[in-house]
C-alpha cells in the first residue's frame, strides 16, 4: 500500500511537472509569436516539450506562418507592379493631353486649310489614344469584378473572326503590316460572346503590330474537338520576352515604351478567353511569337 502511495505521488509530481513545462511553453510560443509579429520577423516557432503533439503544431504553425508570408510577399510586388503601371498610365494619358492644348491653339491660329486638316488629325489621334487607355483600364477593372457576368450565345466563330480580321485589312496593309489569313471553312459554332472575340482579336493583333516586324500571320481551324485561333508574328527582340508573364495586367516588354500601351490588351484577352470557357497561352519559337486562343465547340 505505502509503495502505491509513492508510485502515486510520484506520477502526481511528474504530472505537475509536466504540466508547469507545458504552460510556460505555451507562454513561450505566445512571446514568439508576438515577437514576429511586431517585428515582421522571419523566425520560426520553436518548442522544447513535446507531450500532446506539440511539434506538430509548431510546424502547421510555421507552414501557416510561410504562407502568409509568401502572400505578403507577392502582395508587395503587385502593389509595386501596378503603382509603376499606373504611373505609367498616367505619362501615357498626361502626354496627348498635354499636347492637346498646344494643338488647340495651333488650330486656332492655323492661316490655311491644310494646316487646319493637319491639327484637326493630330487631335483626333491624341484623343483616340486616350479614349483606348481609358477603355482598357476599365474593361479590366470589370472584368476582375466577380459580379460581372458575360453574355453568352451560340456565335459562328468563323463568322466573327473573318469580319473582324478582314476589318483591319486595310488598316494593315497602310501600316506595312503583311498580313496571312487563314481561316477553315467549317462554321465552327461556340457558346461565346462577339463583341468579347471581337476585342480579344483586336488587343491581340494591336499587340502584334506595335511590337512586331510589320508581319502578321491568323490561322483559324479545329483541333481536337475545339476551335482554335492562333496569332503569330515575329519580333525584333525576342530576349525582351518573359513569355511566362505576357497575360499578367500591366505588363510589356518594351523596356522603352516607345508605344502608347496600357500594359492590359492580353491580360483582357485571357479574361474574355476565359470567361467563354476556353483557354489561352503564348509562345516564343525563336523570333516568332505567337498567341493560341482553344475555345470549346457546340453542336451546331
Amino acid at each position: 500500500m505505502k509503495i502505491a502511495c509513492i508510485i502515486l505521488c510520484l506520477i502526481a509530481v511528474s504530472e505537475a511537472i509536466s504540466l508547469v513545462l507545458i504552460r510556460r511553453q505555451n507562454r513561450e510560443i505566445c512571446r514568439q509569436l508576438a515577437f514576429i509579429r511586431e517585428y515582421e520577423s522571419r523566425k520560426r516557432v520553436e518548442v522544447n516539450v513535446e507531450r500532446f503533439g506539440e511539434r506538430a503544431l509548431a510546424e502547421e504553425v510555421n507552414l501557416t506562418l510561410d504562407k502568409v508570408r509568401e502572400q505578403q510577399r507577392a502582395l508587395h510586388e503587385r502593389e509595386k507592379l501596378v503603382a509603376d503601371a499606373y504611373a505609367n498610365l498616367s505619362h501615357d494619358i498626361r502626354t496627348p493631353l498635354t499636347s492637346l492644348d498646344g494643338y488647340v491653339q495651333l488650330l486656332h491660329d492655323a492661316k490655311t486649310e491644310a494646316e487646319r486638316e493637319r491639327y484637326t488629325a493630330v487631335i483626333g489621334e491624341r484623343i483616340s489614344t486616350m479614349k483606348e487607355l481609358l477603355e482598357d483600364l476599365f474593361t479590366y477593372t470589370k472584368l476582375k469584378n466577380d459580379a460581372y457576368e458575360l453574355e453568352l450565345q451560340p456565335i459562328s466563330l468563323r463568322s466573327v473572326v473573318a469580319e473582324t480580321v478582314l476589318s483591319y485589312y486595310d488598316t494593315w496593309k497602310d501600316m506595312g503590316v503583311d498580313p496571312e489569313i487563314i481561316l477553315t471553312d467549317e462554321v465552327l459554332q461556340i457558346e461565346g460572346n462577339e463583341l468579347a472575340v471581337k476585342r480579344i482579336l483586336h488587343n491581340i493583333t494591336k499587340n502584334a503590330v506595335l511590337h512586331g516586324r510589320k508581319a502578321l500571320s491568323v490561322y483559324l481551324h479545329r483541333v481536337d474537338g475545339e476551335a482554335e485561333i492562333k496569332i503569330s508574328n515575329p519580333v525584333e527582340h525576342p530576349e525582351e520576352i518573359e513569355i511566362e508573364r505576357v497575360f499578367e495586367q500591366f505588363y510589356t516588354a518594351d523596356r522603352f515604351h516607345r508605344q502608347a500601351s496600357s500594359g492590359l490588351g492580353l491580360a483582357i484577352a485571357k479574361e474574355f478567353t476565359e470567361r467563354m470557357g476556353g483557354t489561352i497561352c503564348a509562345t516564343l519559337e525563336k523570333s516568332t511569337f505567337s498567341v493560341i486562343i482553344r475555345l470549346p465547340l457546340v453542336s451546331a
